[in-house]
């Protein structure tokens, strides 16, 4: 399935260092996401 050019939804993630990210905060900007199982 393609999902390029489709919309993201909203949400919202703690940091490592526990600060809050959501979506809206970089709108109009490029954002890569990655995410990673925890393997500990």
């Amino acid at each position: 399935m393609n999902l390029s050019g489709k919309r993201a939804v909203p949400f919202r993630l703690k940091d490592v260092n526990g600060r809050t990210h959501c979506l809206e905060d970089y709108a109009g900007n490029w954002l890569l996401l990655v995410f990673h199982r925890h393997l500990g």
